[in-house]
């Protein structure tokens, strides 16, 4: 019995040198733990946004606050390790990137610390939260990247004014491609266009996807929020390429990768009100409280070189008109 009583004292001497110790021997230095769905142009620029606001603010990592990174590299499948390891550190709040990323967290914190979802189209629809205005109980707030779909669609038929069939690759597991795909969908009447859809579970699945849309007379395709198509863009490309389909893409960074072109909200900025939030919650903020942050206002970005390669001819009036004009290097 006194043996037991003593390993008893002993481990619960431990967990407090361990919870005093827990934030690298500075109990008063924040930890943010960064959950990430995996490397994708546009989550690099937000993730080096989010780092620059904080040091901005003067939150350098090491210094004033610990960041603690996780990835699942595109899989799934290894979110709960991720997540349990990151919250194993004791983090004073999780940073989620992505839709999938997001619920994941939510289901493993199970609201034991506050959660900041990163670029979530429709935080509503995918359970994050219960309103855009928040809930005083919810424990969660973040930003949302919901794209300007209308002047998306205006853009294709600005480019092809004769297009009737748009194609669109998505992955019906992810909420955000289940937003983003309705959308357009209640878009394209008015807009003369008729939606086909291609299901794409995984990345490899995108190349079958894309072939069939073409294959049922897509006559342009549209990639959107989706992790799954944008993790196999490249072959998105090569069917583009080989068969003169246009590529309008939902944001600037995968117009670089060499979609045609969109309209897109700025991710940096996405990243930087996302560093704002972690900050605000740190000061004593509650997420229930902060309504999910939306951005105004859109940027047209083309890039003429895909454009050349995928048989568009963009005129010089409407290049003059973007605000970001990628050209092979």
């Amino acid at each position: 019995m006194k043996k037991s009583i003593f390993f008893v004292a002993i481990l619960l001497i431990i967990t407090l040198l361990v919870n005093g110790c827990k934030k690298n021997g500075q109990t008063d230095i924040p930890i943010i733990a960064v959950a990430n769905y995996g490397a994708h142009p546009i989550i690099d620029t937000t993730i080096n946004a989010f780092k620059e606001r904080l040091a901005e603010l003067g939150y350098r990592d090491k210094e004033s606050i610990i960041l603690l990174w996780g990835s699942v590299d595109g899989n799934l499948n290894l979110a709960p390790q991720m997540i349990s390891g990151l919250l194993s550190r004791g983090p004073d709040v999780m940073v989620a990137i992505t839709t999938p990323i997001s619920q994941a967290v939510m289901k493993r914190a199970q609201g034991r610390i506050p959660l900041i979802f990163c670029g979530v189209t429709d935080p509503v629809g995918a359970g994050l939260v219960p309103s855009w205005e928040n809930h005083p109980d919810s424990g969660v707030t973040g930003t949302s990247d919901r794209w300007p779909y209308a002047e998306q669609m205006d853009l294709i038929r600005q480019l092809l004014p004769d297009a009737k069939r748009v194609g669109i690759p998505f992955n019906s597991g992810e909420a955000n491609s289940q937003y983003a795909l309705e959308q357009i969908q209640a878009l394209a009447p008015d807009k003369g266009f008729h939606v086909i859809t291609a299901v794409a579970t995984t990345p490899a699945d995108v190349y079958k996807a894309v072939d069939s849309l073409v294959s049922r007379g897509a006559e342009v395709i549209y990639t959107g929020s989706d992790n799954t198509v944008m993790a196999g863009f490249q072959s998105v490309l090569k069917i583009s390429h080989e068969r003169k389909i246009p590529v309008i893409v939902g944001e600037s960074a995968t117009v670089e990768q060499g979609g045609l072109g969109t309209y897109s909200v700025n991710y940096s900025e996405l990243g930087r009100s996302t560093a704002d939030l972690v900050i605000r919650i740190l000061k004593g903020e509650k997420p229930g409280e902060i309504p999910i942050v939306t951005f105004k206002g859109s940027r047209l970005i083309l890039n003429p070189d895909a454009a050349q390669r995928m048989g568009v001819v963009l005129n010089e009036e409407l290049l003059r008109s973007a605000e970001i004009v990628y050209t092979q290097q």
